[in-house]
């Protein structure tokens, strides 16, 4: 680099720094979970039924963000600070406003183009991608990474190549409860009624209940019926190592490896579907949290991600003209991405990283609640958590999410018999924030009864 590009990245950086500082300016000294103020509400209100009238269905909450946030807060128009323990489906790993993420995506929005595809890709494609691959071949044999915009059409991209591979094979298996994604094909695959409601039925997917503690060898009983009548006919076997939408369920690792001998037997590719689970189980990949790297064919990823990605290995490496399309995803996205892997990178993963001790916490407060006879029951792993509320129906679920929403926490429904209230927790959250939020629950908890 000579002394002119020397001077113009110095003034780049300061020039980023300044608008940063522009940011941090306007931002509240300390942030806690804050009520509406009165004098916005009704002008708030008006804009909230006006979206709903335009994309033609209300919105689940009432959540117009002000571009304000901080970690785990986020500022809404209303001038009502809220506790962000969905971030908009586990996007926001690392919370709102993160200034190393702030600090790559402006630089990267500084590029010659905004959006990068499959035949324009520059710099921070091929760091990304360098990164994951790296990344995945430290416990399984995953060779090759395409990246995509979402976790959809990184699962379409994922069929293509087992279907290819697997000439002429039209099944798939897949879990009863499983969540692939919206476009017409992973529907299809998403065992919830309500994702594919009067939506034809094209006979492709062959079911197998998750694992049942209280009987075991249900799955593989199953497993084996399938691969007995179609077990020539099949292509891939998706799933999931934690159940996102269908309740924040998982299994020992021998329950995995039982069904994946089987599928073996009849060179069924096995698809990890870990667009929700990825960067978040305390290492990077779910699958290598549970010793299954060896098994893997093809993985999919996304959301903390910024971006999706398909993971393949050399026996699955797609013909050309299989796989393109013209986004990839944004330059900004992709510079996040980079930068969300680095951050995690330091001091987050592995057995007394920050996720774990983060999972330790949100046991400990869902112990109470549960010694209290709040909830029925939980899941936590790593920052995915989950509980059952004694009476779990859907209806008084939803009903206690839309409360605790309006006392200052965001959370979501998984699940459907019983329904449960699922957080997916920023890696940034910190115990005087858990703190925070374990009051306000417990305030819905007994305005509920």
């Amino acid at each position: 680099m000579d002394n002119k590009e020397m001077l113009d990245m110095k003034k780049t950086n300061a020039f980023i720094q300044k608008l940063l500082n522009i940011y941090d300016r306007d931002l509240p000294k300390s942030w806690c979970v804050t009520p509406a103020q009165t004098a916005l509400e009704e002008d708030y209100l008006h804009s909230i039924q006006e979206l709903g009238k335009l994309r033609g269905r209300a919105l689940l909450y009432p959540y117009l963000g002000a571009g304000r946030g901080k970690g785990v807060y986020v500022a809404l128009l209303d001038g009502s600070v809220k506790m962000d323990l969905l971030g908009g489906i586990g996007v926001q790993i690392l919370g709102h406003a993160h200034p190393e993420i702030q600090r790559a995506v402006l630089k990267a929005g500084l590029s010659d183009v905004l959006m990068q595809g499959h035949l324009l890709v520059n710099k921070e494609y091929l760091d990304l991608s360098r990164k994951l691959v790296t990344l995945a071949q430290k416990n399984s044999r995953l060779k090759y990474v395409w990246l995509t915009t979402s976790g959809s059409r990184a699962g379409e991209d994922a069929l293509k190549m087992a279907r290819q591979k697997n000439k002429g094979r039209r099944k798939i298996l897949a879990f009863d409860y499983a969540f692939a994604g919206r476009t017409t094909l992973m529907s299809e695959i998403t065992g919830n009624p309500k994702v594919k409601e009067d939506l034809p039925v094209y006979d492709e997917v062959l079911r197998i209940p998750f694992y049942d503690p209280q009987n075991p060898k249900q799955s593989l009983e199953v497993l084996k019926s399938h691969l007995k009548k179609e077990g020539n006919n099949i292509s891939v076997f998706v799933f999931e190592i934690v159940l996102g939408e269908g309740g924040y369920k998982s299994a020992p690792p021998e329950f995995f490896i039982s069904l994946f001998e089987e599928c073996r037997k009849y060179g069924i590719a096995l698809w990890a579907d870990e667009v929700q689970t990825f960067l978040r189980t305390g290492e990077f990949f779910a699958f290598e949290k549970w010793g299954l790297g060896s098994y893997i064919d093809i993985c999919t990823v996304g959301k903390g991600l910024q971006l999706a990605a398909t993971f393949f290995t050399e026996e699955y490496k797609p013909r050309p003209g299989l796989v393109s399309g013209t986004f990839s995803a944004s330059t900004p996205c992709l510079a996040a991405g980079v930068k969300v892997l680095e951050i995690l990178g330091e001091g987050y993963m592995g057995e007394a990283g920050l996720i774990a001790q983060t999972q330790k916490l949100f046991i400990e407060v869902f112990e109470e609640f549960k010694e209290r006879s709040f909830i029925k029951d939980y899941d936590v792993f790593g920052l995915m958590a989950s509980f059952s509320l004694l009476d779990c129906s859907m209806e008084n679920t939803q009903k206690f999410l839309k409360q605790l929403f309006h006392n200052g926490v965001i959370g979501l429904s998984c699940g459907i018999n019983p329904a449960r209230v699922r957080f997916l927790i920023p890696a940034v959250i910190k115990a005087s924030e858990i703190e925070e939020a374990k009051k306000v629950l417990i305030k819905t908890f007994l305005s509920m009864k």
